[in-house]
């Protein structure tokens, strides 16, 4: 239920990223350009768009990552046999942030993973208006990083399906397992 809360606020977030980006690059997009010959202002077009899509796949990446994040840190810990008796604790943990904010501080975890998109996608935008072969790098990066995280929410996704199969072969029980706080 505490997710609900914070989900508006995170997608808010990942909006306002999207769209600083439009602004950031209609401004560089529009410039009229007297010297520089149609092809290379039609390349240019090309790379904006480019980059723009990585942006988007960078914000999607980090939208999927956050979400199996938070479903997984979020998840019941304690394991019930159908009839109620209690099998086991199970603790979804997460490698990356949680070391330094603690295993089970959810919104901790997500709000880092958001502030560390953003800064990496502001590092890129930097990159980007230097113009010429960075503007490649930069979508490169984007794209990269918008790559992990989308292989870190998968990661996450197939973890948080095969939770009952591990406590099946943690206990040995094979009935259905019910879940609680």
């Amino acid at each position: 239920m505490r997710l609900l809360t914070k989900l508006p606020a995170a997608l808010l977030l990942l909006i306002a990223m999207g769209a600083s980006s439009l602004r950031a690059t209609a401004q560089m997009q529009f410039t009229p350009r007297v010297d520089a010959p149609t092809k290379q202002v039609e390349g240019h077009r090309k790379i904006d768009l480019l980059y723009l899509a990585s942006e988007a796949y960078l914000a999607a990446g980090t939208a999927v990552d956050m979400k199996s994040t938070a479903d997984g840190l979020h998840h019941p810990t304690m394991a019930y046999r159908a009839d109620g008796i209690f099998l086991t604790h199970y603790y979804v943990t997460e490698n990356g942030w949680a070391g330094f904010l603690g295993n089970r501080n959810a919104d901790g975890v997500v709000l880092a993973n958001v502030l560390l998109n953003t800064g990496f996608d502001l590092a890129d935008r930097r990159l980007y208006r230097r113009g010429g072969r960075w503007r490649i790098l930069a979508v490169t990066l984007n794209v990269l990083k918008g790559t992990e995280n989308v292989a870190d929410g998968v990661s996450n996704i197939r973890m948080l399906g095969s939770i009952n199969k591990r406590v099946r072969l943690e206990t040995g029980y094979t009935g259905r397992i019910i879940w609680s706080r």
